[in-house]
């Protein structure tokens, strides 16, 4: 179906879904719930290992209880965007994410956090947006202070 889709059709979706995927991080990073919730289709499944969130209102739940035990400083770097459009309105995509993370406000320790791949699932909303109608985490490297999934509770 991809190659039904003019060269400008793609190069535009692919752009929409470079910004997707920096939006992302980016609020994730800052604390901007509002605008990281929107970012997923209204019935989204967001996973990360054995933690699983469906729709909007489960993820945003997961992302303030995230914010509401304290100060936590973040940077979530993504590499290596792979992407499929299937179609105007469908793709996937596959990327890197590395993160480090503390609790407490900066400057804090540069300890790599976690490596893990994103497995996503984009879909073009009425609203001529994209967004994550799926996220899958999958954990590759964890640091041993890395305690598991925000939200997730201990095994």
């Amino acid at each position: 179906m991809a190659a039904a889709l003019g060269t400008l059709a793609l190069v535009e979706i692919r752009f929409a879904l470079e910004d997707l995927n920096a939006a992302f991080t980016h609020h994730l990073d800052h604390g901007r719930i509002d605008a990281l919730v929107d970012l997923f289709t209204p019935d989204a499944l967001y996973t990360h290992g054995a933690r699983r969130s469906r729709g909007r209102a489960e993820i945003e739940a997961l992302f303030r209880k995230r914010t509401a035990a304290g100060p936590r400083t973040s940077r979530h770097i993504y590499s290596g965007l792979r992407l499929a459009i299937e179609s105007a309105r469908r793709a996937t995509g596959q990327s890197v994410c590395l993160s480090f993370a503390e609790d407490g406000a900066p400057p804090l320790p540069a300890t790599p956090f976690l490596v893990a791949d994103f497995d996503d699932v984009y879909a073009c909303c009425d609203d001529g947006r994209w967004r994550f109608s799926e996220r899958h985490i999958t954990r590759i490297f964890v640091s041993v202070a890395n305690a598991g999934p925000i939200g997730q509770a201990a095994q």
